[in-house]
């Protein structure tokens, strides 16, 4: 599968383009006109931030999505076997739509509930990007040496080993996949109606024994 990993504090953050057409119109015409909103983000500086079903599964509501569901999880099982080499087969706990107003932002955070995540990009522009913090950080209580990346000039190799947070560009049908523990979010967003869709995966069994659960 044509897929980009980039080395992420020796993290897998694996970019796969999907096909969004159609999914903007969808979402302008049926989901926000229909009142799927779930919450407005109450952090500071995210007001501007509205996240549309984040309590289910927008796979299960809405059958025009059934070809992106079938794109994400092909590119989420590859990534989860074949970059992170686990065995089990990923499913799609919940997914949900966030749209951002010019000046909002999201604050950083990780998901619990999930071994990886991801979101696909659906209405951006050259400025619309997302941040990732190093999940490896220095002790407050331990005696340790440590140094400080050189943050001030752009790696030969385009490396980002150590530095404290990293900021990757996105595009219109571009899907990011992580490990769900990587804290990630965005501030000052300049792109006019911001709209991703988000989505965790879990395995269909832990260990070939024991099942999650998984909405209907």
């Amino acid at each position: 599968m044509k897929h980009q990993t980039i080395g992420l504090f020796a993290q897998p953050l694996t970019r796969i383009n999907v096909n969004v057409n159609g999914v903007a119109d969808l979402f302008d015409s049926v989901i926000k006109v229909n009142g799927g909103k779930t919450n407005q983000d109450r952090h500071v500086g995210d007001s501007g931030l509205i996240h549309y079903h984040n309590d289910t599964n927008v796979f299960r509501l809405y059958d025009q999505l059934a070809d992106l569901e079938s794109e994400i999880l092909e590119g989420a099982n590859f990534v989860y076997r074949d970059v992170m080499n686990y065995d089990s087969e990923l499913g799609i706990t919940n997914a949900w739509f966030n749209e951002c107003e010019i000046g909002s932002s999201q604050f950083m955070h990780n998901h619990c509930n999930a071994v990886l995540c991801g979101t696909v990009y659906i209405r951006t522009d050259e400025n619309t990007f997302i941040q990732f913090q190093n999940p490896f950080g220095i002790s407050e209580t331990v005696c340790n040496l440590s140094d400080l990346a050189n943050t001030k000039r752009d790696n030969p190799y385009g490396y980002h080993f150590h530095f404290p947070q990293v900021t990757v560009n996105v595009g219109n049908g571009v899907c990011l996949f992580w490990p769900s523990y990587l804290k990630h979010g965005y501030s000052g967003n300049t792109t006019p109606g911001r709209l991703s869709l988000s989505f965790n995966l879990m395995p269909r069994s832990f260990a070939g024994m024991y099942n999650p659960y998984f909405s209907s």
